[in-house]
């Protein structure tokens, strides 16, 4: 049988200021990632389908696939080396 864990009255989570640091990080990672990722992504797809006329899925999606790593790469690794400055 399993016991309900009540924590006690005016229990606080206390988070390091480097746990503190990582959390604003991963939330710049993934918040500029939505950001960014979905409409290069959209203009990629229009590109290679309508200006390139590549219409085969597999290599749409390799393609596609390709450039938008390269552009998260960059994007993880400049979001990195601003909170490493701080």
């Amino acid at each position: 049988m399993q016991q309900e864990f009540d924590p006690p009255t005016g229990y606080q989570f206390n988070m390091s200021e480097k746990s503190r640091q990582r959390h604003k990080e991963t939330a710049m990672t993934v918040g500029t990632g939505l950001l960014v990722n979905y409409p290069f992504n959209l203009f990629f797809l229009w590109l290679f389908m309508d200006m390139f006329n590549i219409d085969d899925p597999f290599l749409l999606g390799t393609i596609v696939t390709g450039v938008m790593t390269i552009i998260a790469y960059t994007r993880v690794y400049l979001i990195r080396r601003h909170y490493e400055k701080k």
